[in-house]
């Protein structure tokens, strides 16, 4: 979120070139597949349905070739979007609330992550806690603001009008749990792979964010207005087979368990395993690609704390469409 996902790991930066119009590919079964690019902010293990929905082949299944391509900012994934040169986009929903504020009109038409997959880790002798009081008296390791790793920390240590006595220290990605080792912090908030890659490193886990985010966009499937009303069958092929790919992963675990380490073979197989466990468990890879209203407006709402939206913008119903995502869930 925001520039938030600069707190992810395996980012691959490469920015988006022309992939304007539409073109059809004949398959080797003879099946005419449309080509179409999806518009990624970067190679992030939390996107694993969109890679299962690729490697296990349920968007060709569908009729769709699809062309994968890095941005590197959730703004330029929408701006992707918005311009055609992507027909859809994976990355902070609510950036679609955002544009639609600047003129450019979009929806969020599938959900690929819920809840808010952030833990707090931490290498010292900090027993797990469940509340911000916790948090009392210790510094925290997050991304730089405005990223969403530090304006969740923020939210939570002001406790709902109950201020908690704790400093957010500021890094730049990859270096918290550095930060933590060197006595710079005591704890770090971090996303998955991280998280288990802390925990197979002597760290635990001390607060689980998801605890008290439970019901949260955290990433969408976005196309612009225009592309929905002009190739409705191609929105609805997308997100049935997201849909297949979330309940692949649901229920053939190991299975994704060996597609995320093909596409993260840097990471140690037991991290991939612990980090896939650890999403599933905590909701984190939701069930259905249905985009709930109470997730939407958690998210909305801290966008517009944090002044990216104007109080009362970013509506529910002017910027979800749950559509296509209800139809593939009876599929």
């Amino acid at each position: 979120m925001f520039k938030i996902r600069q707190l992810v790991c395996g980012i691959s930066c490469l920015f988006l070139v022309g992939c304007g119009s539409q073109a059809t590919n004949e398959s080797t079964a003879g099946q005419t597949l449309q080509n179409i690019t999806i518009a990624q902010f970067g190679h992030v293990f939390v996107y694993i349905p969109l890679y299962v929905a690729l490697d296990q082949g349920f968007l060709k299944d569908e009729g769709l070739e699809v062309k994968l391509v890095s941005t590197g900012g959730d703004e330029k994934t929408f701006a992707a979007v918005a311009t055609g040169n992507a027909q859809f986009g994976v990355s902070d929903p609510t950036f679609t609330a955002i544009a639609r504020e600047r003129g450019q009109g979009g929806k969020v038409v599938a959900a690929v992550v819920k809840g808010v997959p952030l833990s707090v880790v931490s290498f010292k002798n900090i027993k797990p806690f469940q509340e911000p009081a916790g948090f009392s008296g210790d510094r925290i390791a997050t991304y730089s603001a405005p990223s969403t790793s530090y304006t969740v920390m923020k939210q939570l240590l002001e406790n709902n009008g109950h201020p908690v006595n704790a400093k957010i220290v500021q890094g730049a990605f990859g270096t918290l749990q550095a930060m933590v080792k060197s006595n710079q912090a005591d704890m770090a908030l971090e996303v998955e792979p991280m998280v288990s890659t802390a925990v197979a490193n002597q760290g635990h886990i001390v607060f689980e964010v998801n605890r008290k985010y439970p019901t949260f966009a955290f990433t969408g499937l976005m196309v612009s207005d225009q592309f929905r009303q002009e190739h409705p069958e191609q929105v609805q092929a997308a997100v049935t087979a997201l849909s297949r790919a979330l309940k692949f992963i649901q229920t053939n675990q190991e299975d994704a368990v060996q597609i995320a380490k093909k596409e993260f073979p840097e990471l140690p197989e037991d991290v991939v395993r612990s980090a896939l466990k650890h999403l599933v468990a905590e909701g984190n890879v939701p069930k259905t690609a249905v985009l709930d209203k109470q997730a939407w407006n958690n998210a909305i709402k801290l966008r517009q704390e944090a002044g990216d939206l104007k109080e009362g913008g970013g509506s529910y119903e002017d910027n979800v469409d749950i559509s296509f995502a209800t139809k593939a869930q009876s599929l």
